[in-house]
């Protein structure tokens, strides 16, 4: 490696990743006479020179910081395929830094999005050397991030980060709203596999994600690797991510394998994918309030600095510092979501969602067209709109008589018979305010073709929430099926949804039961006090 013109700054630079193919990497170390010092290590795909003030930050504050292009990225050779190679060259660049003269042999593997997938692998690959992760929001692999738990497509997102980021080497940013403008009805094109081809851009991997479903195969740590990795962690997630399921797995199952367990910490606010470091508080149409801002940056460096001065097998600490929506303040506690009692919620035949058990049996129908799908709305954009679409099924508590907090997963018990040879089901759980909209809280879904039950009974998990809803707001539990374009939509056919073209109606039941009816289940926790002291020191 030649001189650096900078001590402090050795930019493009090559490591050689697994099988010796050069890899680009930007090297940022605080001034020689604090060496050696621990190392924060970050592999992007999405170019190494954004990350250059955040250098600058760790450098100043005492820590090395290292930023590699992942193999065939920007300026590293090689052929990207995303999710592959990442166990491997993250082990290489590791084995690489720990031979070097400012390193003092412990690694902090740090990154958002993709790059929580590479850190948790270069974790897995080399836990003796990695003290510390830092996650961010990660996306583990293809199979998780781009279809639902019930297996469906997630379309738009899918369309979107295919089209700015994959099968090539830079990102495309800005495309995906360039073609949406030109063509605002694009998703509506069926077949599902032929979008590639019309998406404005050479896309031959946009099929294979698809056709590989949501078993696609990634090299990310599996379950029993994570339970027994010794590494210190810190959970970073946002309500409003659609990652969020990630940070939570993760931090309930990183180190449990282990006596005594790692520290471990876990943040949610109410942010989307980028977190904190989005400007305002407000998502979509509801505002947060400024209790919503938090400095991740002195939040991270703190917690590092605790942990890293931490003896090995001095024992472990748990701690979660955690938003509650509606109440606009933090919640903290050891662990999330805090032990409480399940609430049940009956929808009753006349349309109404109660806490006392249907006297008698019924039902509510709607009409399913794939013609004219149930349309998506982004997080929090207010719903009311949507009423007057006859192309679901509601049930309405009346306004409740005192605050309700609910922190946990809720489940939805569906009671449902469809005319198709199968269809989607979306359940919803909303939030009427007094004000007139309607908020989501928190959705679920299932494909019988998939999960079929002769019964007709599904149970269907929502996504994890912390919510607070105040008097004189009502519950809404909704009950369509599709989310387009968020969902790729079922056709009613026996059709397989993303080679089909034709579609069909579809009569759909929800039934409502005095035993086994469509309910609502909301896990409302024993205490929930909130805390407003969150620590906060100075930002890298």
């Amino acid at each position: 490696m030649s001189a650096p013109l900078l001590d402090t700054l050795r930019a493009n630079e090559r490591v050689p990743g697994w099988d010796g193919t050069p890899l680009a990497v930007d090297i940022h170390l605080p001034p020689r006479a604090q060496w050696p010092v621990p190392t924060v290590v970050t592999r992007t795909p999405y170019g190494r020179s954004a990350h250059l003030a955040e250098g600058a930050g760790w450098r100043g504050r005492g820590f090395a910081y290292v930023v590699q292009d992942v193999r065939g990225r920007y300026d590293s050779d090689g052929h990207w395929q995303p999710y592959h190679n990442e166990r491997g060259d993250g082990a290489a660049l590791a084995d690489w830094i720990l031979t070097q003269p400012w390193s003092d042999g412990r690694l902090v593997a740090y990154g958002g999005s993709y790059a929580g997938h590479t850190a948790w692998a270069l974790a897995a690959e080399r836990p003796a050397a990695v003290s510390a992760v830092v996650s961010m929001g990660p996306s583990m692999a293809l199979g998780r991030t781009k279809f639902e738990r019930s297996g469906i497509l997630r379309l738009a997102e899918h369309a979107a980060w295919w089209l700015e980021r994959a099968d090539a080497r830079t990102s495309r940013d800005g495309l995906t709203a360039h073609v949406f403008r030109e063509q605002p009805r694009l998703l509506e094109h069926l077949p599902v596999m032929d979008l590639g081809e019309r998406l404005g851009a050479r896309l031959p991997g946009w099929g294979h994600v698809v056709e590989n479903g949501p078993h696609h195969r990634a090299e990310g740590p599996d379950t029993a690797e994570l339970e027994k990795l010794p590494s210190a962690a810190l959970h970073i997630g946002g309500w409003y991510d659609l990652l969020v399921d990630e940070v939570l797995e993760h931090f309930h199952q990183a180190g449990s394998a282990l006596t005594p367990r790692p520290p471990r910490s876990l943040v949610i606010g109410p942010w989307g994918h980028d977190l904190a470091f989005a400007p305002g508080t407000r998502i979509g149409d509801r505002d947060h309030g400024p209790a919503s801002r938090l400095d991740l940056g002195a939040l991270q460096l703190d917690w590092l600095r605790r942990v890293l001065a931490e003896k090995a097998g001095s024992g472990s600490h748990s701690e979660a510092k955690v938003f509650t929506v509606g109440a606009d303040t933090w919640w903290t506690g050891r662990s999330w979501p805090p032990p409480g009692t399940d609430t049940v919620w009956y929808a009753h035949h006349d349309g109404s969602l109660a806490r006392p058990v249907p006297r008698r049996g019924g039902q509510r129908r709607f009409r399913y067209d794939p013609a004219d799908p149930y349309p998506s709305r982004q997080p929090a954009v207010d719903r009311a709109p949507l009423a007057a679409r006859t192309d679901a099924v509601r049930f309405t508590s009346a306004p409740i008589d005192a605050p309700l907090t609910v922190a946990g997963r809720p489940v939805v018990v569906l009671n449902a018979l469809t005319s198709a040879p199968s269809t989607d089901w979306i359940v919803r759980w909303n939030e009427l305010t007094a004000d007139g909209r309607c908020l989501e809280l928190a959705h679920g879904s299932v494909d019988t073709g998939r999960d079929g039950d002769d019964s007709g009974r599904y149970e269907i998990l929502l996504g994890p929430v912390c919510v607070t809803l105040p008097t004189g707001s009502r519950l809404q539990l909704e009950v369509t099926s599709s989310d387009f374009p968020r969902l790729a939509r079922a056709l009613g056919t026996h059709e397989d949804r993303y080679r089909g073209t034709a579609c069909a109606l579809a009569q759909q039941t929800v039934r409502t039961r005095p035993v086994d009816g469509t309910r609502l289940i909301l896990p409302t926790p024993g205490d929930h006090t909130p805390d407003h002291d969150l620590t906060e020191g100075e930002s890298p």
